[in-house]
């Protein structure tokens, strides 16, 4: 399998189009990194994202978006670099007045498509535009003139988006590509009363846990490499992003390292060891922010899920509760600060306040004596160990016992068929966005096939069609935005792709009667019967709609079904070679969602 490397843009792009009314499109510098971030947070701070707006109340610019997107402009990210963000500019913005009114991002994204392909995804994020540019076409201009021409020009023959409700349909995009499902622990002290109890929490219990987890390094990227693939996963999605050496790089050092606010990236990377050995044998990996999310739990082989299970998440809950870096670093430098400000201070001022606290230390003294005083009276004094009872309590109790955490909700977002999953089934409840799609877009289904090609082989290789020979004519019936043509035909030759082509017009009944002619007259000159007539399957789809089963979202029969425009000529046949071809699946698209 050819592994692609995503092409790193290292300049400003050169592209400026003036559109008028003082607005300029144009890719992004560090210095718009504040501006766009800002109107990121602007744009959303109604979304509800990350936060809780109340219905009488005008929110905030949202600060977890702006957070987001200035992560994404700092210039170490693992998916975008600070020349990746197309903007609107208004070049008449007022001082004071923010210049950036509109924007999207353009990220590359490592991916497979079946088991022997590796690519890249294209993946437009982080839109935005303020509400007095809206309905000015702003976005469609940014998509269709800077986002999908360069996403095209560097060699991404599919792109995906998540996002607004039908809003991406009018760019080109077509729902296929249905998300992982997840399920939630809303309360993980009722629902798995013995993963943070009391007991379990004890320093001694901790200790004694068979697995236990440890912070990764730079040295271990090679270890989660290999066990961040799909196969240690244990999934079989035929569609998905791939963890690489900059995701987990990005992930557990330059993310962290480089926080700026509260509400920066919480990414939780744990490797998991082997009390018993030392031994590294595992690796779970989620987030802390907004909720607590489990995006991978996956061991070595000789290891069982049933028994890492509890000693794991009872670990990953307690540091999903942690402070975060960003946190800690603020609460050392003013204490830091404090302690500076304290050893400045001259002798007059500490002598001041040796002086003050000497008549603290006398008003107690008396107050001590006048304490003693009314416990006499109440009775004699308490014996070594006991105090005296002001409220109802455990007398054996120790007096500073902490009391187990308050863990946040937890979503497993793991595949369906995941050990984990079905472990925690009974404890857990499907979430109501589990039907949702992402926007794709395959602007040439005949680039997409060529290159999904070695892929689809294997699949004919492995079924009852190998080494046939047919040619494949599509009819859209029209040409949209979105799509390369009207038409697309592929043709293979003993089980391997030789030719796939967009420019596929459907040949009308008149053009078909006459190549009929052309053939039986020429077989009847070469003196031999007409047996060299060629397979070919006609099938006709609504424009776009090829995607879903592409991506194995439907079944040929559902394609059938939700669609009348669809059609398959050719029989049986036909049907099995699509079906071979273009498999539904059952695992949706292994990702996580959001890189940045």
């Amino acid at each position: 399998m050819t592994v692609e490397t995503p092409i790193v843009q290292k300049t400003q792009r050169p592209e400026r189009i003036d559109i008028g009314d003082g607005l300029v499109m144009r890719w992004s510098t560090i210095k718009d990194r504040e501006n766009i971030a800002d109107c990121m947070a602007n744009a959303f701070k109604w979304s509800g994202i990350a936060v809780t707006v109340a219905e009488d109340e005008e929110p905030a610019p949202n600060a977890w978006v702006k957070a987001g997107v200035r992560r994404l402009m700092r210039g170490n990210s693992a998916v975008m670099t600070e020349y990746d963000y197309a903007v609107v500019e208004n070049t008449l913005a007022k001082d004071g007045q923010n210049p950036i009114v509109a924007g999207i991002c353009l990220h590359s994204v490592p991916g497979f498509y079946g088991e022997k392909v590796s690519m890249l995804y294209g993946k437009p994020e982080a839109v935005c535009s303020i509400p007095e540019y809206r309905n000015k076409g702003l976005v469609r201009r940014l998509f269709h003139e800077l986002i999908h021409p360069a996403s095209d020009a560097r060699g991404d023959v599919i792109q995906i988006i998540p996002g607004i409700n039908h809003f991406y349909r009018q760019f080109g995009y077509e729902y296929a590509i249905g998300i992982r499902s997840s399920r939630s622990i809303d309360d993980l002290n009722t629902k798995l009363p013995s993963l943070l109890s009391k007991d379990a929490l004890t320093a001694s219990a901790l200790a004694a846990e068979p697995f236990t987890l440890r912070i990764p390094t730079l040295a271990d990227i090679p270890y989660l490499c290999k066990l961040s693939t799909r196969e240690a996963q244990k999934s079989r999605a035929q569609v998905g992003l791939e963890y690489r050496e900059p995701y987990w790089r990005y992930t557990i050092h330059d993310a962290i390292e480089t926080q700026e606010s509260e509400f920066d990236s919480r990414r939780l990377t744990r490797i998991i060891v082997d009390a018993k050995s030392g031994r590294d044998c595992g690796l779970v990996m989620g987030a802390s922010l907004p909720f607590l999310g489990l995006y991978m739990f996956t061991l070595e082989e000789g290891y069982l899920y049933r028994e890492a299970l509890y000693p794991v998440l009872r670990q990953f809950a307690l540091v999903g509760e942690e402070p975060s870096v960003w946190t800690v670093k603020q609460e050392t430098e003013k204490k830091a600060k404090e302690e500076s400000k304290e050893d400045k201070k001259d002798g007059d001022e500490k002598a001041k306040e040796e002086d003050e606290q000497s008549k603290k230390d006398g008003e107690a003294a008396k107050k001590d004596d006048e304490d003693t005083k009314n416990d006499e009276k109440d009775g004699p004094a308490p014996k070594d160990g006991q105090t005296h009872a002001t409220t109802t309590t455990d007398s054996t109790a120790p007096a500073s016992a902490e009391k187990p955490p308050a863990p946040k909700p937890l979503r497993l977002i793991l595949d369906p068929d995941h050990p984990i999953t079905t472990l925690l089934e009974s404890n857990s409840t499907a979430d109501d966005h589990k039907h949702i799609r992402l926007y794709t877009r395959i602007p040439s289904y005949a680039n997409f096939i060529l290159k999904v090609a070695p892929s689809l082989e294997h699949r004919l290789a492995q079924s009852c069609l190998a080494g046939i020979t047919a040619t494949l004519q599509f009819d859209f019936y029209r040409k949209v935005v979105g799509s390369a043509g009207k038409g697309l035909e592929v043709v293979i030759k003993d089980g391997q792709i030789i030719s796939a082509r967009d420019d596929f017009v459907p040949p009308t009944p008149e053009e078909l009667m006459l190549a009929a002619r052309e053939r039986k007259a020429l077989a009847k000159a070469e003196g031999r019967p007409d047996n060299k007539k060629p397979t070919v399957f006609t099938i006709q789809f609504a424009p776009l709609t090829f995607t879903r089963l592409l991506v194995g979202d439907l079944s040929v029969d559902e394609m059938i079904y939700f669609y009348t425009e669809t059609s398959v000529g050719g029989g049986d046949d036909a049907k099995l070679l699509l079906e071979t071809l273009f498999p539904k699946t059952k695992e949706q698209f292994q990702c996580d969602m959001f890189w940045w």
